[in-house]
């Protein structure tokens, strides 16, 4: 799931920076290996930025969609808290993985050491419960983080460029909503494209007007 997660944010991360300019300029003095720079194709160029980021800590996380993304101020809470879940998970991964299932230290620190001192040094009883939280968990965060994303990329599109006609406006629209749509869950399949366009435009006529929506 941690691998699944990973892969998420790094295609995410560079579809948007093979095509929207924002995200381009906020990578422009990023430095990528030679032999990126002779091997991979214009697409997948923006793989080789993300090539050091490890998206196991809350930092690591959050610094790249604001840097990467070029996105300004403080992310939503909401965005936030389901990282912070999300990292919790990550600290249990490495348990099991690097430190044959038992409690480390700076892992329950991150966890809660008042919470989890007791458990220090002992194995780690992860159940099947537990493994469908986890689940849950890394796929809320990929969803939440994906809805801002939209939200943030697509009300960051100059104005001028909108008509407000759907048959117009689907070409560029389509461009950013087929990075986001959602298309592989068994359920919670994204609003059609028309659908979801027509919503874009009735928030964003609200906000130009200053109502809630």
């Amino acid at each position: 799931m941690i691998a699944a997660v990973e892969s998420y944010l790094r295609a995410i991360l560079r579809r948007l920076i093979a095509m929207d300019s924002i995200c381009q300029e906020s990578v422009h003095r990023r430095d990528v290996s030679y032999g990126a720079a002779i091997h991979l194709t214009k697409d997948m160029l923006p793989e080789a930025v993300l090539e050091k980021i490890s998206f196991i800590s809350k930092g690591s996380i959050v610094d790249s969609i604001r840097e990467l993304a070029g996105i300004k101020g403080n992310l939503p809470p909401d965005v936030t808290a389901s990282i912070d879940d999300y990292v919790k998970i990550c600290h249990l991964r490495h348990c099991a993985v690097h430190r044959f299932g038992k409690l480390g230290v700076s892992n329950a620190i991150a966890l809660g050491l008042e919470d989890h001192k007791e458990l220090l040094e002992k194995p780690l009883l992860l159940d099947y419960l537990s493994l469908q939280n986890s689940i849950v968990i890394s796929t809320g965060m990929v969803k939440t983080i994906n809805n801002f994303l939209f939200n943030e990329i697509v009300s960051r599109i100059s104005d001028s460029r909108w008509t407000g006609v759907y048959k117009t406006d689907k070409r560029l629209f389509l461009t950013y909503y087929k990075i986001f749509a959602d298309t592989i869950s068994t359920t919670g399949f994204s609003v059609g494209l028309k659908d979801m366009y027509i919503l874009f435009m009735s928030q964003k006529a609200k906000f130009s007007a200053g109502l809630p929506f």
